[in-house]
């Protein structure tokens, strides 16, 4: 059991349609060709783009336009956007929109979930639109993002992370593939976690099972090796019982404790949770074995 203790001891849609002297590249799915990637962005259907192109200026959808404001996402909130105003809909387009070309009329205000969202109490003008990229529906009814956005929503999320006090673990192995985990010191107790990425989910949009349970081992795992003053030592039971899901973009924290402790084994319990919300709880036992 390596990696988070360690840490926490200190040690598609062809060529640009331009309109007047600011043309927008619009990118092919899996291009490498540099289109620019901003903070906040804009999905809606192409033939309202078309329009927009044609007027010179996004006055927004009917939505946008009943509320008084253009509704845009950031990286880390486009996937829930998707799901909940667009899904299953074909021929859209994800506008990538520059914040800095905005001024005082772009506010971030609570929205779904309280979370913080971009609304914009103007029309969008082109001129401050980087790129416009195709958004297809995959095979499984999800909306297939580019990768530059898989990367933003991981860059924009471990910044969240490190802001609330969480180490980034160093795991190597198979660890180094699934991760990485975190951890943060709690009065005498490390709490562990990890960040639900795109590639952590399975075919129904929600954290794999197997990915959930190998947290639960590390996480419980580090705490027994913690308990046991890092004696060498190795899982030989692990139950684990899924309670909800976890959706792309959420942080599971392991809460982590030990039941009993014998001269041979360590029998420890952990609540995984999302934000107070319990998704699973496992247990499991660890063997002390000799150097």
């Amino acid at each position: 059991m390596q990696g988070i203790a360690e840490a926490i001891t200190l040690d598609g849609l062809g060529p640009a349609r331009q309109n007047g002297a600011n043309p927008i590249p619009r990118c092919r799915m899996g291009s490498e060709d540099g289109c620019p990637m901003p903070k906040i962005y804009k999905i809606c259907p192409d033939w309202m783009w078309r329009e927009a192109e044609a007027a010179g200026t996004f006055r927004g959808a009917p939505v946008d336009l009943a509320d008084g404001f253009i509704h845009l996402s950031t990286a880390r909130q486009l996937a829930d956007t998707a799901t909940k105003h667009f899904g299953g809909q074909h021929d859209l387009v994800l506008v990538a929109v520059d914040v800095g070309a905005l001024g005082d009329a772009l506010r971030w205000e609570p929205s779904r979930g309280g979370d913080l969202f971009p609304h914009l109490y103007r029309d969008l003008p082109l001129g401050a639109v980087a790129s416009v990229e195709t958004l297809p529906l995959g095979p499984e009814g999800r909306h297939l993002f580019p990768a530059g956005i898989a990367e933003q929503i991981e860059r924009e999320a471990a910044s969240d992370v490190t802001a609330a006090g969480w180490v980034r673990g160093s795991g190597e192995n198979f660890v180094g593939l699934v991760g990485p985990f975190w951890a943060r010191l709690d009065g005498d107790a490390t709490r562990y976690g990890f960040l639900a990425e795109r590639r952590h989910l399975n075919r129904g949009g929600r954290v794999h099972g197997g990915m959930v349970m190998t947290f639960a081992d590390q996480a419980l795992g580090n705490a027994a090796l913690a308990a046991n003053e890092d004696r060498p030592q190795v899982t030989v039971q692990l139950d684990t019982h899924f309670i909800s899901g976890v959706k792309e973009g959420e942080f599971v924290e392991a809460r982590c404790r030990v039941v009993r402790k014998t001269q041979a084994l360590l029998f420890m319990a952990a609540e995984l949770v999302v934000a107070g919300r319990v998704v699973a709880t496992s247990a499991g036992v660890w063997k002390m074995r000799e150097p």
